[in-house]
């Protein structure tokens, strides 16, 4: 990170100091700043610190944060305290690793009474107004991975980007990570869990893109015979999704502003491909060509 400058960043949540060995000629402190609040809100993102703990090391780094530079000697006397921090850090997260290494070969990854059976199941992007939404309709056989995508893609994602599932009733963490997963949950993989694991009013949330920090809240409606109709298969939507890199949903509120008083920047105009995004508009028959 940073071609390799960075020696160490303290675990120390409160006063996030940044310690440099060599000496550097430039230092862009906000590209720092940004890394850093990007990094915890990640680590909220997957469990390992809170959300309100993310949002206070943004606020920090907003205000103020220590940069040292020069030779490596000067960062020589933390090395003790910050070795000690580091190693709290992996204490505390070894039961869940302990866990997840218990429990991930002994999971069933296919319920039989319900892999041949229809999932009809509601969906909305979180922490955003207006609302978008979807129900859709997916097979039971079908992976958490292809459940997971084809949620993103209905949204207008383009699968450019790290994601995982939570099932928030049998605390679960659907993931391809090898590292680690949130404390006190059990991780399956993603590609393998097939929907049929879940029960009726079970509740999911998919995280997209840890930099934008995307979250779609599911809920399992009902658990039905498997028609004729092709699945995966919208019923019903309303608003059209996300917009890609476009700062998550702080991002996408101010746009939805900004279009709404017909104020939106050209450049971001530019970025768009030259035409405006109408958040409210949503087409049913292009989502379902999407999710093919």
């Amino acid at each position: 990170m940073l071609k390799n400058k960075i020696c160490t960043v303290t675990t120390n949540l409160a006063a996030p100091n940044i310690f440099f060995a060599g000496t550097l000629d430039q230092i862009d402190e906000d590209l720092l700043s940004v890394t850093l609040s990007n990094f915890y809100v990640f680590l909220s993102h997957t469990g390992i610190v809170s959300q309100s703990a993310a949002r206070d090391v943004t606020d920090y780094l907003d205000t103020s944060y220590d940069i040292i530079c020069g030779e490596p000697e000067l960062a020589t006397p933390e090395d003790d305290y910050q070795d000690s921090l580091i190693q709290q850090l992996l204490d505390e997260l070894a039961p869940a690793q302990a866990d997840t290494s218990a429990n991930v070969g002994n999971r069933q990854l296919i319920n039989p009474q319900n892999y041949d059976q229809a999932y009809v199941i509601t969906v909305k992007l979180a922490d955003f107004k207006p609302i978008a939404s979807r129900m859709f309709v997916i097979k039971g056989s079908s992976t958490i991975e292809e459940l997971a995508e084809t949620v993103i893609l209905m949204f207008h994602g383009n699968l450019g980007h790290l994601y995982d599932a939570i099932n928030e009733q049998t605390q679960e963490f659907y993931t391809q990570s090898a590292d680690f997963v949130p404390g006190g949950m059990t991780k399956v993989k993603l590609d393998l869990a097939t929907v049929s694991l879940l029960n009726e009013k079970d509740k999911l949330t998919i995280h997209y893109d840890y930099g934008d920090g995307w979250e779609f809240k599911l809920h399992v409606q009902k658990i039905q015979p498997v028609t004729n109709e092709k699945l995966p298969h919208v019923q019903k939507a309303r608003g059209y999704g996300i917009i890609e890199d476009i700062g998550g949903v702080g991002g996408l509120e101010q746009y939805y502003d900004d279009y709404q008083k017909g104020q939106v920047d050209p450049d971001l105009l530019d970025w768009l491909g030259g035409e405006a995004i109408d958040l409210n508009a949503v087409d049913i028959n292009e989502l379902n060509q999407l999710i093919k």
